[in-house]
Parts: C-alpha cells; sequence; structure tokens
C-alpha cells in the first residue's frame, strides 16, 4: 500500500517542492541504475522505472510552470521496444518534444539519490527560473503494455505531490498526445495556425483528420468503391484501437482491415513498423502472397489486396509494403519505407505550389539524415527539392525543418511528417482568396489541397495515423497504384552493421555525421573503399547510447555493398580501436 502523504512546502522561496515530513519527496525508492534521457526519453525494463515516472511527473510540474502554466505531457511508452520494457517521455507545449536544454535536468532528476532528491528538484526550478509556488497542467496517456497503467499511475502521483493538475487521458498513439498538448495551448505555444481548441481531444483529433482527408479528395473522385482495402498491421499496439473508429467514419471513402490489434499477439514481436523495416521482412499475418493476382483499380495496384502498411507500437511510425505479383515469377515482397513517404509527400507539394504560383516562392527541402537512401535524395535533387542533411535523430531532423517555409522528413524507419510554417500557411490562404476571387478554379483547388494537408498531417511530431492518409489521399488523386509510387526510384541496395570499440568517443565526425574527423587516417580509407564500387558511399557514426560504432555502406550491388560494409568495418576496427573479433 501506498504511504499517506502529507504534502507541504518549503521554506526557501516559492519553488514549493512537495516534501515528506522528513524533507524529501515520497516516492518509490531509487534502483540504481543510472539513466539518460535522449531522444526517446527514458526507456529501460519496467520494474526499473517506478521512481523515474514518479519523478518525471513532478519534473512535468517544473516543466510547465516554467513555461507560465502552460500545459505539458507525459507519455508513457517503449514505442517500438519489446513488450517486457517501458518508458517515459515530456511533451514541450507547443507539442514537440522536450527542449533539450531539459534533458541535463531529466536525467538528474531521475538519477539523484532518494535523499537528495527535493534537493535536486530545487536546484532544477532554480535553474529554470520557476518561481511560482503554485500551478502546473500535466497531460498524461499511456500504451497498451501490461504495465503501463501502474506506471502511468506513479507518474501523475508525482504531478499531485508537486502540486500540480494532473489529468489522465487514458490510451493514445504518442502523436495524440502531442496533438491535444498543442492544441490545449492554442496559439501561445502552438502559432496563429494551431486549430481550434475544441481538438484537444481524442474525438477532436479524429474530427480533424478525418474532415481534412475528406477534403482532399473531389467529391467525384469515386473513393473506397474503386479500390482494395489498405491492410494496417497495427504492431499488436495501441495504434489499432486509435484507428478503429477514424477507419468507420472514412469506411466510405477508404477502407481500411486492422490486423495485429492488442490481444493478437505480443506487442512489436515478428510485426510492425520496427520488425519489418529493419528485418526487410512482412509481418506476420502478411508474409505470404494474397490468393489473387488481379489487380487494385483505382490506385490499389501490386496485386490483390496486397496494400499494405505497418505501424509500430505507439503508431508514430510507418512503413508501406506490397507483395509484387507477376504472371509466371514469384511474387516479391516490396518494402516502401520513409525516404519513399518523403518522395511522395515532396511531389505532392512541389506540384501544389508550382500550381499556385505564390510570389515570393515558398522555400521547400525534404530534410535527411546520412542514413537516407542515395536514390532517395538523387530523386528529389531532379524534382528541384533541397535535401539538408540533419544529425541522426528526429529532434535534430525536425529543429532542421523549421528552418523552411514548408519541409518534408522522414527518417528510413519511418517516423517523419510534412511542416507548414504560419507563415507559409498565410500565404497560400492568400493565393486561395485570389484564386477564388479571380475565378481560376485550378490555383483554388491547388492552395485548398494544401491548406487540407497541413490540417491532415499532425505537425507536432511524426504521425503513423496521419501520414497513412495523406499517403492514401495522395495516390487517390495521381491515380496511383502502390507499385506505381514505388517505382519512383528504385532504392541503392544497402548495409548496417555495428563493431564493438573501447570509447566511441574517440571516433569524432561532422556535424551531418556524413564523414569522420577522428582518427583523420580512417576517413581517408573510407573514401578509397568508396571510391572503389559503383555507386558507393560509406560513413561510420558513434552510437549514442553504447560503446559501438554504426557502419552504413550502399552500392550499386548488393554484394557490393556488403562488402563495402565489411570493408569499412575492417578499416574502422583496426584504426578507431576495435574490440573482440575483426569483421
Amino acid at each position: 500500500p501506498k504511504p499517506t502523504l502529507t504534502p507541504h512546502t518549503t521554506n526557501i522561496g516559492a519553488r514549493a517542492l512537495l516534501c515528506s515530513a522528513a524533507g524529501r519527496m515520497i516516492g518509490p525508492p531509487h534502483p540504481g541504475v543510472p539513466l539518460a534521457y535522449g531522444t526517446a526519453g527514458f526507456r529501460a525494463r519496467a520494474d526499473l522505472l517506478d521512481s523515474t515516472f514518479f519523478r518525471m511527473g513532478a519534473l512535468a510540474v517544473l516543466r510547465s510552470r516554467s513555461r507560465g502554466g502552460l500545459a505539458v505531457g507525459l507519455m508513457v511508452t517503449a514505442s517500438h521496444n519489446a513488450e517486457p520494457d517501458n518508458g517515459i517521455k515530456l511533451v514541450d507545449p507547443d507539442g514537440g518534444m522536450l527542449d533539450v536544454s531539459w534533458e541535463p535536468h531529466a536525467s538528474a532528476v531521475a538519477n539523484a539519490a532518494d535523499a537528495d532528491l527535493a534537493a535536486v528538484l530545487d536546484a532544477v526550478a532554480d535553474a529554470v527560473g520557476v518561481v511560482s509556488a503554485g500551478g502546473g497542467r500535466v497531460l498524461v496517456a499511456r500504451d497498451t503494455r501490461p504495465h503501463s497503467e501502474r506506471l502511468s499511475a506513479l507518474a501523475l502521483d508525482g504531478v499531485s505531490h508537486l502540486g500540480g493538475a494532473g489529468e489522465d487521458f487514458g490510451l493514445l498513439t504518442t502523436p495524440q498526445l502531442h496533438h491535444i498538448v498543442r492544441h490545449a495551448n492554442g496559439g501561445a505555444a502552438g502559432g496563429a495556425h494551431v486549430g481550434p481548441a475544441a481538438w484537444a481531444s481524442e474525438g477532436g483529433y479524429a474530427e480533424m483528420l478525418c474532415t481534412a482527408f475528406a477534403a482532399l479528395l473531389p467529391p467525384d473522385l469515386g473513393g473506397g468503391g474503386l479500390r482494395a482495402p489498405l491492410t494496417v498491421d497495427c504492431a499488436c499496439g495501441v495504434g489499432g484501437p486509435q484507428l478503429a473508429p477514424i477507419a468507420q467514419r472514412l469506411a466510405p471513402l477508404l477502407p481500411l482491415e486492422l490486423i495485429n490489434r492488442p490481444g493478437e499477439g505480443e506487442l512489436n514481436a515478428g510485426c510492425g513498423a520496427e520488425f519489418v523495416q529493419k528485418g526487410r521482412l512482412p509481418p506476420r499475418g502478411l508474409d505470404t502472397p494474397p490468393p489473387t493476382t488481379s489487380a487494385d483499380s483505382g490506385g490499389g495496384g501490386g496485386g490483390g489486396g496486397s496494400r499494405l502498411c505497418s505501424l509500430d507500437g505507439d503508431a508514430d511510425r510507418v512503413v508501406f509494403h506490397y507483395w509484387r505479383l507477376c504472371a509466371g515469377a514469384v511474387p516479391e515482397w516490396r518494402l516502401l519505407d520513409g525516404d519513399k513517404i518523403a518522395a511522395l509527400f515532396a511531389a505532392f507539394v512541389c506540384d501544389e505550389l508550382r500550381a499556385l504560383e505564390i510570389e515570393p516562392a515558398l522555400s521547400v527541402a525534404c530534410v535527411q539524415t546520412a542514413y537516407a537512401n542515395g536514390a532517395s535524395g538523387a530523386h528529389l535533387r531532379s524534382l528541384g527539392v533541397p535535401t539538408p542533411l540533419a544529425r541522426t535523430g528526429v529532434k535534430h531532423v525536425h529543429h532542421a525543418a523549421l528552418r523552411y517555409d514548408v519541409s518534408v522528413y522522414f527518417e528510413a524507419n519511418g517516423h517523419g511528417t510534412l511542416l507548414f510554417s504560419d507563415s507559409a500557411v498565410s500565404a497560400i490562404a492568400a493565393a486561395r482568396q485570389r484564386a477564388e476571387a479571380s475565378g481560376d478554379a485550378g490555383k483554388a483547388a491547388s492552395a485548398a489541397r494544401l491548406l487540407a494537408a497541413k490540417q491532415l498531417v499532425n505537425q507536432a511530431i511524426g504521425d503513423a495515423i496521419s501520414a497513412i492518409l495523406l499517403v492514401e489521399a495522395i495516390l487517390l488523386l495521381r491515380g496511383w497504384s502502390i507499385e506505381r509510387w514505388d517505382a519512383m526510384y528504385e532504392d541503392l541496395p544497402s548495409r548496417q552493421a555495428k563493431l564493438g570499440v573501447a570509447d566511441r568517443a574517440a571516433l569524432r565526425v561532422n556535424e551531418d555525421e556524413t564523414r569522420t574527423l577522428e582518427p583523420a587516417e580512417l576517413q581517408r580509407e573510407i573514401d578509397a573503399l568508396a571510391a572503389s564500387h559503383s555507386r558507393g558511399r560509406a560513413f561510420v557514426r558513434p552510437s549514442g547510447t553504447e560503446d559501438v560504432v554504426r557502419v552504413y555502406a550502399e552500392a550499386a550491388t548488393q554484394q557490393a555493398a556488403d562488402e563495402l560494409a565489411r570493408k569499412v568495418g575492417q578499416a574502422t576496427w583496426r584504426l578507431a580501436g576495435g574490440v573482440g573479433e575483426q569483421p
């Protein structure tokens, strides 16, 4: 049973930390396992995280107070990790990830000794200038893991112990919570075009997506009756129950079949976006080709209901796939990852903006990481779309994308989005008004589609459900099958590997991680090895979480890519302090 809690405020100004009579925060004991807050928040085995969840509840109150009482979020999930794991991450008032300046505070609070916790929270309050003894609004949601409800309750306990107001939103996808936080704060955090406050709920999220999807499609397009269903692998996670009501509402326009729902297997095991994209394998339930070779009409393509996609465990990633069925040939399973989604979104945006002829032209880019397939970048540049590179990790990519009026970013793992700046939205809305006033129906329709796309796509973070809907809308608008989309370009064969090193800090790379700075001799060897393979490209980078170096190589053939990765791994092992067996 939980102890009786008697909160009181300290006598040191208005920091107002709620402590026990003994002068320390009450909560589960710290397990003595060091944790570091990163892009994914904290993740570990669920049985190690009781104290962390309680403490993040308290920290979230301070984060809210530091922003004048604006709502923040706490998401209980370990995303694509195995079911025994769990995690927690904070959502900032604009719906984005926790500001990087707060990551050290989160780590300090999580790792503080029990006796030092109140003092560490005091130090955070001092450092961020919290001077109010009250307030603090924290919205909490969770995924479907068996321990998420209990851990969520601990986070809410931490909120209440620090005098904050916690709100339990129950089961949500991670992007849904980000969306709700953003809209709960409105223009104070999300900008002039954030959307109505009525969207700050689970039902409001569905309303936003469904009305935007319908607005993207002209009424004479035909809709669901002309295409086979899209089959959605839900990874046995929260995406299943959250997509179900949207699927029911959109059924006349977009038939969806949901498989691998909660209760139909272990979370992320043999299914989901992580399994599919990393393993290059179809998920369970979709691992055999469909029994028919009749082609989907109206943009289904690929053969007999084989238009497929996979979410990850908290539905912030999605990848598409299908079975290519050709008469007399062995069926081939094909993957369309985040790079292919980015190419489709960028082509759509560029076509619509070109038709609008806005002056001065809006800046457009597709932000990628070094892991983006070289064929993807070449294709985008052939469309006139710049492809700036950012460091690996969605927080770096998102930050780089904000420099442009309209930007697309997707990591190959299927996490990404399409962003519109407030100035871009204003310019597109003004162009629509001018087109309507002059009777230019074509330009007015282009502007309307762009504004509908902005409403449809989560502007806070990558969102698998909204990405699915925009992909399907674009395919319908273009009359494309999934096979036609896949044919935009052919990925270069690639290979990824990792090898142990004595000290990953000994390997230093440039800002976009494409070049090794130290040891300098290693980059010279990588350059020579890449040049010896047709269309060869390779890089190495230190892991952010363990003492390993990650190797990426691509080339014109799979055999060449494998060989290049092996030789780069050998050079790295030799020059950067490799441990264990040489590759």
